[in-house]
């Protein structure tokens, strides 16, 4: 299962609609908006592609100027399982 920490840059007066927008989607957790307009939030997904997927969608929103990979994490889960 994929996690990953981003920085989502904008319009630092759009960053608050952004935001919320963002967090609307499913396995999107905000966890901050700065001045200057940058978004910290984390993405989860099922899998590497449906991650994408959701990072793509984010850089569709209105306003928004980048999305940024900040961490990523992969942890499998079947494989740990006895």
């Amino acid at each position: 299962m994929p996690i990953s920490g981003i920085v989502v840059r904008c319009l630092g007066s759009c960053a608050d609609s952004v935001a919320n927008q963002m967090a609307a989607f499913e396995g999107v957790e905000v966890h901050g908006v700065l001045p200057d307009g940058q978004i910290i939030a984390v993405v989860e997904a099922d899998t590497v592609d449906g991650e994408v997927t959701l990072v793509t969608e984010l850089q569709s929103i209105e306003d928004v100027i980048s999305v940024q990979l900040a961490y990523h994490n992969f942890e499998d889960f079947e494989a740990e399982r006895p």
